[in-house]
């Protein structure tokens, strides 16, 4: 496990820019169809692939997990999409001894990507905490199975009280809450964001919060990992789902730890497809990010000019067609596989990374379907 660093000092944030309101059925209906507008790439070269006794599921006691994600910690609504997916994951880690503590959006802060605050003052809220079937959840744990909302506020959250961003809560944690408020003596062990509601594959990815607070982590030294379910017939994620998504995310961990392979030198993007029996998925593939456009913005009205969005389709102006082989997309959405990624932070063209880097972990990947 990598050595623990001290986080670095950031300056008080402010209230977050919000983004504008998208119909997220729409946007998730359009992630399930992009797999239509790929293009028809050469196959994907085979994978060496080894056997899961290869990569021992180490135990998880004592690991010190931060989780977050983009939905909020709030989890009332009917179909789960405000963060029933936070606390599957939650579940899950803390029944394999993980000490998992939340600092987490207080309100709904899908697409936000990787928005942060600048100056202003943050609050915390518990209310209302965990579900109940979810409440004692790591109450054995040193934290105690901690809860934390963050909002933009000059004293505890209320009801309206407007939220931080995904990136606010984790770098609140990291730079005060985790050490001041928990009593941790250095960073987590591991940043996990998600479960969130809904796909982020392709160009979808830069505009993901779930993404967003995981990158968060790795840039301050830590391994993190990204956690999203897939869609059903009715473009929403199935209570189910979360619960394969969740639990195939912890086996994953815990290979990962096993294996030495928990690393911040790049953050793990892992989308799982619907489930509706909770079976992880066994289908598995080792991806890279795809390129290909998922949606366009569309403005219709006069003088007040309402943001839509549109689905991309082969030939339309403005989108990028996918032409990678092996896009998490693609794996995803046009064949129904885990998808699990290794990205990082640098944009640069050619950047020259050693693909040797992460050859062991694409083995693991490819056991893992084995």
């Amino acid at each position: 496990m990598p050595p623990r660093t001290s986080p670095r000092h950031l300056a008080a944030p402010a209230a977050p820019i919000r983004s504008a309101a998208l119909t997220a059925s729409a946007a998730l209906a359009a992630l399930t169809l992009l797999g239509a507008c790929a293009a028809d790439p050469d196959p994907a070269p085979d994978q060496d692939a080894g056997t899961g006794a290869d990569f021992p599921a180490a135990s998880l006691d004592g690991l010190r997990v931060l989780l977050a994600n983009d939905d909020s910690m709030q989890a009332g609504e009917e179909d789960g999409s405000d963060g029933l997916g936070l606390y599957e994951l939650r579940s899950a880690l803390c029944a394999a001894g993980a000490d998992v503590v939340v600092f987490a959006p207080w309100g709904y802060q899908s697409s936000m990507s990787s928005a942060i605050s600048h100056s202003g003052s943050f609050g915390l809220g518990a209310h209302p905490g965990p579900p109940e079937e979810y409440a004692g959840d790591c109450a054995d744990a040193p934290s105690g199975g901690a809860v934390h909302g963050v909002c933009v506020a000059d004293g505890p959250c209320e009801d309206d009280s407007p939220s931080a961003t995904p990136v606010d809560s984790v770098t609140f944690a990291l730079h005060h809450g985790l050490s001041e408020l928990v009593g941790w003596d250095g960073p987590p062990d591991l940043v996990v964001s998600g479960v969130n509601s809904g796909p982020n594959v392709a160009s979808q990815i830069a505009n993901s919060g779930t993404a967003g607070a995981a990158f968060a982590g790795q840039g301050a030294g830590v391994p993190a990992i990204a956690v999203s379910a897939g869609l059903d017939e009715d473009f929403t994620v199935a209570p189910r789902t979360y619960t394969a998504a969740a639990e195939f995310s912890t086996d994953l961990v815990a290979r990962l730890v096993g294996s030495d392979l928990l690393t911040s030198d790049y953050m793990i993007n892992v989308n799982h497809p619907h489930a509706p029996d909770g079976a992880p998925g066994t289908d598995v593939r080792w991806t890279r990010a795809g390129t290909g456009t998922v949606l366009i913005p569309e403005f219709t009205g006069q003088d007040a000019y309402e943001l839509g969005v549109r689905v991309c389709e082969p030939d339309t102006p403005g989108c990028v067609p996918e032409t990678s082989a092996d896009a998490d997309s693609t794996a995803l959405l046009a064949e129904g596989a885990v998808s699990v990624s290794a990205l990082t932070a640098d944009r640069t063209y050619a950047s020259g990374e050693d693909p040797a880097e992460v050859e062991r972990l694409a083995e693991l990947v490819a056991a893992l379907g084995g």
